[in-house]
């Protein structure tokens, strides 16, 4: 038989917390090496026995899950982490996710879609619950919402926008100074400060940084 994954059990309320053990020590294909009461213990069980995969509640007492998760991924890559929880929570959802988790499964899961989804972990994908997938889904769809808003509008401020200005916009994002753009254009320095405040105001920006973040954000340095 190959090597059972092993397992840290990391919940705050011990009946949970020894009733999932005994579960996960019923399946053939995984061995349960240790349990936690709270973050900290979750952690320092890591650093002295580095199991394959951590199951831990996000709601933790004296360090919370997400932030144990956060150490212990940082410190073993290849610790494989699932958060619990009873429900999916978008901001909880996605500081799971910049911690590195592999997994964010809600406790009203079935025992067999437990155990595949563990499995699934073990063979290198993500587990997500349902609902904690379609609030992931919102979230992308959101961002895919305001960062198409956001072309629409540079795209609107471009148009206000001369090809001789842009040029200007292009070589301040390129860090030249008012007199190397008034050479590279072929006007006076005090000239390129005029049009520059020109530009500045008409896209409602508040200084020449701005400017060079607006010339990167629209495309104009490619």
């Amino acid at each position: 038989m190959a090597n059972k994954t092993t397992v840290l059990i990391a919940d705050e309320q011990a009946l949970y917390r020894e009733g999932l053990s005994e579960l996960v020590a019923k399946w053939h294909d995984f061995e349960v090496v240790g349990e936690a009461k709270n973050g900290l213990e979750a952690v320092e069980f890591c650093r002295k026995h580095q199991p394959d995969l951590v199951i831990m509640d996000v709601a933790l007492p004296v360090m919370d899950g997400i932030e144990a998760a956060r150490i212990i991924t940082g410190e073993y890559p290849q610790i494989l982490v699932v958060m619990l929880s009873l429900y999916a929570n978008t901001e909880k959802v996605l500081a799971a996710v910049h911690a590195n988790v592999r997994g964010y499964l809600l406790k009203n899961i079935h025992t067999r879609q437990l155990h595949n989804r563990l499995q699934a972990v073990v063979a290198g994908h993500a587990a997500l619950s349902e609902e904690v997938a379609a609030l992931l889904l919102d979230v992308v769809r959101r961002q895919q919402m305001i960062a198409a808003a956001a072309g629409s509008e540079a795209e609107r401020a471009l148009s206000l926008l001369t090809d001789h200005e842009k040029k200007i916009l292009r070589l301040v994002a390129l860090g030249l100074s008012n007199k190397e753009i008034g050479a590279r254009l072929y006007v006076s320095e005090s000239t390129v400060k005029k049009q520059l405040n020109s530009i500045t105001s008409r896209l409602r920006l508040k200084n020449r940084t701005q400017a060079a973040m607006f010339a990167l954000r629209s495309g104009l340095i490619g």
